[in-house]
């Protein structure tokens, strides 16, 4: 079961880096922060932390955060 809720949560790039940054605010008033690095020649990226994102906010939200991650590194790949 989650511990915390989502209350907002956004994904964009890091102006002049290949990271992806992900901010989640909970429904706590906590607030998570993360530098995502990836390849804009591969798409690739490591996002370890995704495991226990699911763990703390459930396995939908990690499901969704993955497909907007995902979304975003394949729009900035070259």
């Amino acid at each position: 079961m989650s511990t915390y809720s989502v209350k907002s949560f956004t994904v964009q790039p890091v102006d002049g880096d290949d990271q992806v940054e992900v901010v989640i605010h909970a429904g706590d008033g906590s607030k998570w922060e993360y530098g995502i690095p990836f390849s804009r020649s591969t798409g690739r990226y490591m996002f370890e932390e995704i495991d226990v994102i699911a763990m703390d906010f459930g396995d939908e939200f990690a499901e969704e955060l993955t497909e907007r991650i995902e979304k975003l590194v394949d729009s900035l790949k070259r």
